[in-house]
C-alpha cells in the first residue's frame, strides 16, 4: 500500500467532525479514504481543535507496506472505538463497522479490517442506570474451598435466566427445544451463541461490547465464517473486563451470586436447604399437566438471599471460565485459566438430580455444545 494524493503526508491530522447524540459518545471524527492501494484526503487536512477531553488530535500514517496506524492523544487512558466503512453516507453508527475498542493512543488497522474510511469515537464512561431486572451484588470475599479465597468487585447480575423472548428480540431466532414459551429460559444455546447475544444486546442498547474475536473486533457481523463451529476456537474470544456492556458471569461471580452474596446463609441450594422451594429439577419438573419433565417460566420458585431466581435448577448456565481444577491461594476478580478445552456451566437443570443443583456443583462442556437443559444469564459491571 502506498500513501498518495496531493494532500498526503505521514503524521498529519485532519479535518471533519460533528456531534452526535448516541448514548455514551461525545464526538465523531472523519479521517481518510483508502481505495485498497492508496490513501487519500478528500479535503485539505487541518488541525482539529476541540475542548480537552472530548476529541483528541488524530493522525494517520503508513506503517510497512500494507497497514496504517491511527494515532491520537490519550493522556487520561480514555477508551476509544475504532470504526471503518467503505460506503458511509452519514454519521449514523449503522453505516460503520466497529473494528476495536482500545484504551491506548493508537490502533494499527489490520489487512482484514481495511476500509476506505476510518474514524474513532471517544467513549465517555458515564454511570448508566441499573439494567431492568438486574440486581446489584456488592463486592465481597468468600471461600469456594478451604484453600481458595476469592475477592470480587461489585457487579449487576440478571435476576432471571435469559428468556426465550429476550433472546429472540436480540438474535432474531428462538433455538429452544421447549419453544413457544416466551417466559421460559432460552436453551439449546452454545457458549458461542451466549457471548454473541451479549455483544449484540450491548450494541443495541448503546454500551461497549465486552467480547472480541481474535483481531476482528466486537461486532459479530465482522467475525469470520465458521468462528463458532469448532470448540477449539473458543480461546480466540477475549473479554474487555472494563467494558460496560453485557457479558457472562465468571464462574466465581456466578457462585458468589448463587450463594446470596454478602447475605449468604450458607444454603446447599441457591436460597434454601430444601431443593423444592427454589429449583426445578428431575423430581419436580413434571407437574402433572401432560407436558412431562420440562423447563418452567423463570422466577416461579423462591429467590435466594440476593433476590436472584433459578440459580439452582431450570437450566444450566454458561460461565465465562475455561474449566479447570480450582487453584489455591488468594485471588481478586479471577477469570479462570487461559487454556483448556471446555467452558464452565453451573446450576443444574430440570432433568438432573439434586446433587447437580447445589451452589458448589461444577460441570463443563465444549463451547459448541447445545442441549435443552443449558442456557445462561447476563452480568454487567457496576460503575
Amino acid at each position: 500500500m502506498t500513501a498518495s494524493g496531493s494532500n498526503w503526508q505521514n503524521g498529519v491530522t485532519f479535518n471533519r467532525s460533528w456531534s452526535t447524540s448516541e448514548p455514551g459518545i461525545k464526538h465523531y471524527l472523519f479521517y481518510a479514504e483508502y481505495d485498497g492501494q492508496n490513501l487519500y484526503f478528500p479535503q485539505q487536512p487541518q488541525m482539529l481543535s476541540f475542548n480537552v477531553g472530548l476529541c483528541p488530535e488524530v493522525s494517520i500514517c503508513q506503517i510497512g507496506d500494507d497497514s496504517i496506524r491511527l494515532t491520537w492523544n490519550n493522556n487520561d487512558n480514555n477508551m476509544f472505538r475504532v470504526y471503518g466503512s467503505d460506503h458511509p453516507s452519514s454519521q449514523e453508527s449503522r453505516q460503520w463497522d466497529l473494528l476495536a475498542e482500545v484504551s491506548g493512543s493508537y490502533y494499527d488497522v489490520t489487512t482484514s479490517q481495511q476500509r476506505k474510511f476510518f474514524h474513532i469515537r471517544q467513549v465517555i464512561q458515564t454511570n448508566p442506570p441499573p439494567p431492568t431486572d438486574f440486581i446489584l451484588v456488592p463486592g465481597g470475599t468468600f471461600n469456594p474451598t478451604s484453600s481458595y479465597t476469592v475477592s470480587l468487585s461489585s457487579f449487576y447480575i440478571g435476576k432471571y435466566e435469559v428468556t426465550q423472548s429476550e433472546y429472540q428480540a436480540v438474535m432474531g431466532i428462538n433455538p429452544s427445544y421447549f419453544s413457544g414459551n416466551p417466559n421460559r429460559p432460552v436453551e439449546r444455546v452454545s457458549w458461542y451463541k451466549a457471548i454473541e447475544y451479549c455483544n449484540r444486546r450491548s450494541m443495541q442498547e448503546g454500551f461497549v461490547p465486552c467480547y472480541s474475536y481474535s483481531s476482528y473486533g466486537t461486532n459479530p457481523d465482522n467475525w469470520p465464517a465458521g468462528w463458532n463451529t469448532s470448540y477449539t476456537n473458543h480461546t480466540n474470544v477475549s473479554c474487555n473486563w472494563s467494558a460496560n456492556g453485557y457479558r457472562l458471569p465468571t464462574e466465581m461471580e456466578w457462585m458468589f451470586a448463587a450463594k446470596g452474596g454478602n447475605q449468604s446463609q450458607g444454603y446447599t441450594y441457591s436460597g434454601s436447604n430444601g431443593i423444592n422451594a427454589v429449583a426445578w429439577y428431575y423430581y419436580n419438573s413434571d407437574i402433572g399437566d401432560g407436558q412431562g419433565r420440562r423447563t418452567h417460566d423463570v422466577g416461579q420458585k423462591a429467590p435466594n438471599e440476593q433476590v436472584t431466581f433459578d440459580m439452582s435448577g431450570n437450566v444450566y448456565e454458561w460461565c465465562w471460565d475455561i474449566y479447570s481444577s480450582y487453584p489455591s491461594g488468594n485471588y481478586t476478580d479471577p477469570t479462570g485459566p487461559a487454556s483448556g478445552s471446555a467452558r464452565v456451566e453451573r446450576g443444574g437443570s430440570w432433568n438432573y438430580g439434586a446433587s447437580s443443583c447445589t451452589v458448589s456443583s461444577r460441570y463443563s462442556a465444549y463451547a459448541t455444545y447445545t442441549y435443552s437443559n443449558i442456557g445462561f444469564r447476563c452480568l454487567r459491571v457496576s460503575p
